[in-house]
């Protein structure tokens, strides 16, 4: 699992952490700033989800391009050089 998924997991647990702080609390302060934040490690998560969605799908077409080395030398050595297409 990437440090992004695994953030955005982090992020909503401690996002259920917090509506269950909300939910038992008895200060109405309390609770708004529980929801609060709540509110905000959801957010978090979701853009990590994103950020990592994000990196998959550039990286898609990068891993999908075949990659064209150039003829062996006499010797069956591959040169280095590839082309990307």
């Amino acid at each position: 699992m990437s440090s992004a998924l695994n953030r955005a997991e982090r992020y909503r647990d401690l996002a259920e952490e917090c509506r269950r702080l909300a939910a038992t609390t008895l200060s109405t302060q309390m609770r708004s700033r529980y929801s609060r934040m709540a509110e905000i490690y959801t957010t978090l998560a979701g853009a990590e989800e994103t950020r990592h969605t994000s990196l998959r799908q550039l990286a898609a077409p990068v891993s999908s391009q075949k990659c064209h080395g150039r003829k062996p030398s006499a010797d069956g050595r591959h040169l280095a050089q590839a082309v990307y297409r």
